[in-house]
């Protein structure tokens, strides 16, 4: 197996004068809020589903102690809020916060943060089953239960907000665990999509599955898993549920294991670029046509595969959380929350 760069090509080194100013602004914020008396580390928890952890910070550092609590329903959720408790932590994120009882964290003494993680229909666009769905179930979002909510779909905000208002438009951070130096290979290239099977997907797998081999992992692989797919493939599709584009997620993940990316239209694009980052394939046709190219010359898109890598620098977990809970810290102290009163 690969192993992760860490000072090597297309990582970044960490900068010790931007640990100690973050350090010292989460210190300060802390003690703003009356969260802290004297200076100590920030303890951030995450809740969420095992599969989740790609999209935390991961290990603790010289300004944060983290923890994750899995989550995947309803079911006993006072047991969890009883953890929560014990560990006592400043800020919980929340990666499914539609599923979180109305009122489960009324009492509890911690900032909340929602992270939405599923599309919804953007405004009174287009929707399909899936995108009915998720709307339906983020009726059942108490907005008393966070004091901030992030969406990372800026363009589904306008849905949002006739429940709840939404703080920040994020996409989803790749814990630094995942990150590899680009991919190059002079041999057959190794081709994967992450993502459950729908029509629209099948359209676009179904020939390049039978003739190129591509390896469809449609269960949602754990930390583990994902490590492995960061080492053992050189290539990532991205494709959409549906033909309503959107932005996928699994985009940051391949970009940062150094995979080369052929997706769909993103939508937005969070400052990357076709042609340029990645490779975009509109349609089925466009898709065999790259995958073939390949084949014939398995380096192809030597500089795309190194901009993205570089371009995946934008979705690094441990430069996002911190700018994001500083961010979130000073907010609170300047406007305060309903939760919080």
């Amino acid at each position: 197996m690969r192993k992760a760069g860490v000072e090597s090509a297309g990582a970044v080194t960490r900068d010790p004068a931007h640990v100690r100013q973050v350090r010292s602004a989460v210190l300060d914020a802390l003690v703003a809020l009356g969260l802290a008396t004297q200076p100590r580390l920030l303890r951030l928890c995450f809740l969420g589903r095992s599969e989740d952890v790609a999209r935390t910070l991961g290990a603790s550092s010289d300004w944060v102690e983290t923890s994750f609590v899995d989550f995947s329903s309803r079911d006993d959720f006072g047991q969890i809020v009883s953890d929560l408790r014990d560990r006592k932590p400043d800020v919980v994120i929340v990666l499914a916060p539609e599923l979180v009882p109305r009122g489960a964290f009324q009492e509890l003494p911690a900032i909340t943060v929602g992270y939405l993680s599923e599309p919804v229909s953007r405004g009174d666009g287009p929707s399909h089953t899936d995108l009915s769905r998720h709307r339906s179930d983020l009726r059942m979002l108490d907005p008393g239960n966070f004091d901030r909510l992030i969406s990372f779909d800026p363009l589904m905000v306008s849905t949002v907000e006739a429940i709840a208002p939404v703080w920040r438009s994020v996409p989803f951070p790749v814990s630094d665990r995942y990150y590899r130096d680009p991919h190059f290979t002079s041999g057959r290239p190794r081709v994967v999509f992450l993502g459950n099977s729908t029509p629209h997907r099948e359209s676009f797998l179904l020939g390049p599955k039978q003739r190129f081999g591509i390896v469809h992992i449609t269960s949602d692989p754990g930390p583990d898993d994902l490590e492995g797919i960061a080492d053992d493939y050189d290539v990532g599709i991205g494709l959409h549920p549906e033909a309503n584009p959107t932005f996928e997620n699994q985009v940051c993940f391949h970009l940062a294991a150094g995979h080369l990316v052929l997706t769909e239209p993103l939508s937005p694009t969070h400052g990357l670029e076709p042609g340029i980052d990645f490779i975009e394939v509109s349609t089925p046709e466009r898709l065999q046509w790259e995958l073939a190219l390949l084949h014939e010359v398995p380096d192809r898109y030597r500089r795309v595969r190194i901009r993205g890598r570089q371009k995946a620098e934008l979705f690094r977990a441990s430069r996002v959380y911190p700018a994001l809970v500083v961010d979130l810290l000073r907010d609170l102290e300047a406007f305060g929350s309903e939760r919080l009163r």
